[in-house]
């Protein structure tokens, strides 16, 4: 039975790929799919990343060696960081604890999430030393900009966690209506 259903599909198939269904039937095909999702950024944070360390790479290379005068400037410029890097800390503390919270509420964070943030903390460690045995400008930038990723980062899993839960919120309307 079913090689002769074969045979004349392929034996007809020419009369099968003129028909085109209707709009009434696309549009009703169209009312079963789910809703297109958003296109995720982690190529975005990914290539972020990327340059962030080739930057980092690059600043271990190509810095020189501190004389005195200037020393004591950059010893004001890590004091003025400690400052910065604290607000950041207490920005990046606050938005995983709400990650975390939906986490608990059953949305899942993405594990991508975790490993960039994890990378990001490990080349923050590394510019921190680098900025303990040759403060300048340069690190100093590098490592404000490492904390602007995390926050951005983390930013971007808050709003896609947010649009889970909306969704989910109305698909238990749409259940109960």
């Amino acid at each position: 039975m079913k090689d002769k259903l074969e045979d004349f599909i392929k034996d007809n198939r020419d009369q099968f790929d003129d028909q085109e269904p209707s709009q009434k039937v696309w549009a009703g095909i169209e009312t079963h799919l789910p809703e297109k999702k958003r296109t995720s950024y982690q190529w975005l944070w990914k290539a972020a990343a990327v340059v962030f360390f080739l930057s980092s790479v690059y600043l271990f290379l190509r810095l020189e060696t501190v004389d005195q005068p200037q020393l004591v400037a950059d010893n004001s410029l890590a004091k003025e960081f400690k400052s910065v890097e604290s607000f950041y800390f207490q920005e990046i503390s606050e938005k995983k604890g709400l990650i975390y919270d939906f986490e608990s509420e059953s949305a899942n964070v993405d594990a991508d999430f975790e490993q960039d943030l994890q990378k990001l903390d490990a080349m923050y460690e590394v510019l921190k030393e680098e900025l303990m045995q040759n403060p300048s400008k340069k690190v100093v930038d590098a490592l404000i900009l490492n904390l602007l990723v995390r926050v951005d980062i983390l930013n971007s899993q808050l709003e896609k966690l947010d649009q889970v839960k909306e969704s989910k919120k109305e698909d238990d309307e749409a259940k109960n209506a």
